[in-house]
């Protein structure tokens, strides 16, 4: 006797629903659902039941194939309303069920969310527990998601996950626990959100790869980690690009282009957006269509604000505003939309001064608690730039303080220094509303309070002691040693040339997967409190201190600073921001040509000579006014907070602080105990280690040779009032939480520091360039030196470029003595390089101390 065919084609329907739901081979499952309804057309009279069950889950599965493959959504429907007749003929409620759920999704998809929830809850009971339930509330969750409803979806997706786990469905499970980390950070919880995602990671199958990186770009794009997510959707998109996940595809590009909006790469996303649009029309997915006009529009209106905001172009982007939400209340699902596309046009004519337009834009947004995080903040930029549009200044700082409110909410809730200035990425828009409306007051008191309004909300770390999480410490530890094994490769000069690349690729990787653990850690505290122009000047003339504070702003190509003393405060201009970038670009070269011993005495006289040029053209326009002989404390941001302030002319001999904002600094400190550590293979670090050592004197804990591990320095950082490290450091500037200085079994990483209270210490970092930062988007400085500032310590005292040994040798005694005898860090660095014939690229970066 031959195979029973309803077995065979049992069979062969397990074979389609595997490429469909765990290869996402859509085309090829299509193929083989059509070839199970053409075999089943001839079997409808012998065993009508079982052709029936089978009808439904192939047409169902064929529809969904079709659906990832970008078909048009009438006709997957169609295949569902076939579906459900053989579901109904059957009288299998199961069936009927499992066509209700599935045609729910479309609904979805469609925006159509009413009739979808209606669909799911048919199928949620009709269905038994298995893989089909779990699908249910899974869409059903992300439909809650839509609607706002976070707790409800978060309870579908958990009840997703209870169902497909222990290798039920592993694939179901990932979407259900990305999705549950989604719902998560809705809820304001990022840490467990990012977990759960790293959970759906860890289980997804490999097929699934891309849809998970979709999924977990969502969370970090929400977090502020812009180049994080758009390198995962980046990622995303290739490996979709191998497969027929079409719809999938565009979601992916899509949400590169809004990444790419916020990283203010507004040409890229531009065209990113056209293309998906493109793509949307020939299938006729007119929500797609509308998400990508929704992301052109907010490139456009990036581009715009950068290039000056022109009234004719602004009311331009309005009208285009205008026109989608007028086309987004003919698609179903477009209502969603339609906050965001409101707030373009709103944005755009409170800019071209069109005040009750753009308000009555504003009244038509749904209640705030209903708008995702990043709608409430533009929301209340928006409002921020009416009310200053109609002269109510007291209205538009109400606004900016809303914004700053939720901002200062997300922050608390971080752990990781990483995540803290990642999330500054928020607030960039609110920030710029805020210093444009105080520029436009011409006072110098307005523009110094918005500057440090935006600044102090993510100053600070998120915690005060360090995750005690021993994957990562592993994780860290075994990056270290492969890089300490690349040095050793390069040091030998081996003839293989690969290997070392290699190692130090595979470090990189084990790095980042540390990073992404570090995100997953609550924080602890609260944002500090701003400082006001108005209190600096009353804390001045009570000291009394005749201190100067320069807060500098880079807007619109100038150089300003807003210059603060116990007399007052002025708005000064002081030059153009390429012509300062452009000498500090010279002087940090020069820097680098005068500490390579090897370099020819005539050529290093040419360095030394165009240095100091560069040094005097940036002390006359930077620091225009200032007295020498004055202290000065110094904020700034971007390559202004890396100058080698000290070795500016007029500041030798004299006070000079720096700090990426103008935090505040206690004046109690009792000098000692000192911890004293000298790295390897630096010909004078032993030597200057005991002439620090001695003059601390008895107490003092010392560590050299293969004393100095990582382990050890670490540990000892606690308790320690002084701390000095003199040892080779490396500023990482794609990678700077990994920024370094090395000990001797390797590289100590600014993230391993993460969340060490050092509260008591002033730290001396005698290394190489480790006082260089990154900037984070949102302007936020991030390396070794900002990663100490952010854990408390009173003090850094770092270099921004190359420091010669020999030069060390001399300075760091001398510094330190300045220390004991009771000077504070700036003038005690002040003191220790006045005599040194070339300038010395030391800085003290910290708080302001009066």
């Amino acid at each position: 006797m031959g195979e029973d065919p309803v077995v065979a084609l049992r069979g062969a329907l397990d074979r389609a629903l595997d490429n469909d739901r765990v290869r996402r081979r859509f085309g090829l499952a299509v193929r083989q659902y059509r070839a199970v309804r053409r075999e089943l057309g001839r079997l409808a009279l012998a065993v009508p039941a079982a052709v029936a069950e089978l009808h439904v889950r192939a047409l169902v599965g064929e529809s969904r194939c079709m659906s990832e493959q970008g078909a048009a959504t009438e006709d997957c429907l169609a295949l569902l309303a076939e579906a459900r007749w053989w579901a109904e003929m059957s009288g299998d409620s199961a069936l009927v069920a499992l066509v209700d759920g599935r045609r729910g999704l479309l609904l979805l998809r469609r925006g159509q969310l009413d009739d979808a929830l209606i669909d799911f809850s048919s199928a949620e009971k009709g269905l038994p527990d298995g893989p089909d339930l779990g699908a249910v509330y899974l869409n059903r969750g992300s439909l809650r998601l839509e609607r706002g409803e976070t707790e409800l979806a978060a309870r579908d997706f958990e009840r997703c996950v209870s169902i497909t786990g222990d290798g039920v469905e592993p694939a179901l499970h990932a979407m259900a626990a990305h999705n549950l980390g989604y719902a998560l950070f809705l809820r304001g919880e990022l840490p467990a959100a990012l977990r759960s995602m790293a959970e759906a990671a860890r289980v997804a199958p490999p097929e699934h790869a891309g849809v998970g990186l979709m999924d977990k770009a969502a969370v970090l794009y929400e977090a502020g980690l812009l180049t994080d997510a758009e390198e995962a959707l980046r990622q995303a998109g290739q490996l979709l690009s191998s497969t027929a996940a079409r719809r999938d595809l565009l979601d992916a590009r899509l949400a590169r282009a809004r990444c790419l909006v916020g990283l203010e790469q507004y040409l890229e996303a531009l065209a990113l957006a056209r293309s998906v649009r493109a793509s949307a029309r020939r299938t006729g997915d007119r929500l797609l269509e509308l998400r990508a006009d929704l992301i052109g529009l907010d490139a456009r209106h990036g581009k715009i604000i950068d290039e000056g905001a022109q009234p004719a172009r602004v009311r331009r982007l309005a009208r285009a505003a205008e026109q989608v939400l007028d086309r987004a209340a003919t698609v179903p699902g477009g209502a969603r939309l339609a906050a965001d596309v409101s707030l373009v046009a709103a944005d755009a004519l409170a800019r071209a001064g069109d005040v009750d337009a753009a308000l009555g834009h504003l009244r038509g947004l749904p209640a705030r608690t209903g708008l995702a995080l990043g709608t409430r903040l533009r929301a209340e930029a928006v409002r921020a730039l009416v009310a200053f549009g109609q002269g109510d200044r007291r209205r538009g700082l109400a606004a900016i303080r809303r914004g700053q409110g939720l901002l200062a909410v997300q922050r608390q809730r971080l752990g990781a220094v990483e995540a803290v200035t990642a999330a500054a990425a928020h607030g960039v828009r609110l920030q710029g509303v805020d210093i444009v409306a105080a520029l436009s007051q011409g006072r110098a008191d307005a523009l110094f309070d918005a500057l440090e309004r935006g600044r102090a909300t993510f100053a600070g770390s998120g915690r005060v002691r360090p995750s005690a999480d021993g994957e990562t410490a592993a994780l860290v530890s075994a990056a270290r040693s492969l890089l300490d094994r690349a040095r050793a490769l390069e040091l030998e000069k081996s003839e293989s040339s690969r290997e070392p690349l290699q190692l130090r690729r595979e470090a990189r990787r084990l790095q980042d997967r540390a990073r992404e653990r570090s995100w997953q850690v609550e924080g602890e505290i609260e944002a500090p409190r701003a400082a006001t122009a108005r209190m600096i000047r009353a804390e001045l003339r009570a000291a009394p201190s005749d201190r100067v504070v320069l807060n500098f702003a880079l807007y619109r190509g100038k150089v300003l600073a807003v210059r603060v003393d116990r007399s007052g405060a002025r708005v000064m201009e002081l030059g153009q921001v390429h012509d300062v970038v452009e000498r500090a670009r010279r002087v940090r070269a020069d820097q680098y040509v005068l500490a390579n011993p090897l370099i020819p005495a005539p050529m290093r006289a040419a360095a030394l000579r165009s240095l100091e040029r560069d040094l005097a053209w940036l002390d006359a326009t930077l620091l225009r006014g200032i007295d020498p002989g004055v202290p000065l404390f110094v904020a700034a941001r971007g390559r202004l907070v890396s100058l080698p302030w000290a070795s500016l002319p007029s500041r030798r001999g004299t006070s000079t602080v720096v700090n990426s904002w103008v935090a505040r600094g206690r004046a109690e400190w009792s000098p000692g105990p000192a911890l004293v550590v000298a790295g390897p293979e630096l010909r004078h670090a032993p030597a200057e280690a005991d002439a620090v050592a001695n003059v601390w004197g008895a107490g003092t804990t010392v560590l050299t040779d293969a004393r100095a591990t990582c382990e050890t320095v670490a540990r000892e950082l606690d308790g320690h009032a002084i701390v000095h490290l003199a040892a080779h450091g490396q500023h990482e500037p794609d990678n700077p939480v990994f920024s370094s200085v090395r000990l001797a079994d390797g590289p100590l990483f600014a993230h391993e520091l993460d969340g060490t209270d050092l509260a008591r210490s002033v730290m001396v970092l005698s290394a190489c360039d480790v006082g260089s930062v990154s900037i984070k988007h949102g302007g936020e400085p991030l390396g070794l030196t900002s990663v100490l500032l952010r854990m408390g310590a009173r003090a850094v005292v770092a270099s921004v470029a190359p420091l010669r040994d020999e030069v060390a040798v001399r300075v760091m005694p001398a510094l330190h003595r300045g220390l004991r005898d009771g000077l504070r860090p700036g003038e005690a660095l002040a003191r220790a390089v006045a005599d040194e014939p070339e300038p010395v690229p030391l800085v003290c970066f910290g708080p302001l101390v009066l």
